[in-house]
């Protein structure tokens, strides 16, 4: 998978769990609603991960080389659009 699907598919995980969180602040006991948070959390860690692997690190919290390798990504100003 390329790094354009890739953020894509982190910015949809992302909407997904900003709306689960909407919907679980006016309805906090649905354990369906709980259930696809995690769910989709799951899905964007695992995303995450295979973006860091294959593009470097998405953020600064994400370096995890044996140096600070975040300085070696391109700053946010440099990304391709």
């Amino acid at each position: 998978m390329n790094k354009n699907k890739l953020l894509r598919e982190l910015q949809e995980l992302d909407f997904a769990i900003q709306e689960a969180v909407l919907f679980l602040d006016t309805h906090p006991r649905s354990e369906v609603a709980l259930s696809y948070y995690r769910y989709v959390t799951g899905l964007r860690r695992k995303a995450a991960e295979e973006y860091n692997r294959v593009c470097g690190p998405l953020t600064s919290r994400d370096s995890r080389g044996r140096c600070w390798d975040w300085v070696n990504s391109p700053w946010p100003w440099e990304r391709e659009g």
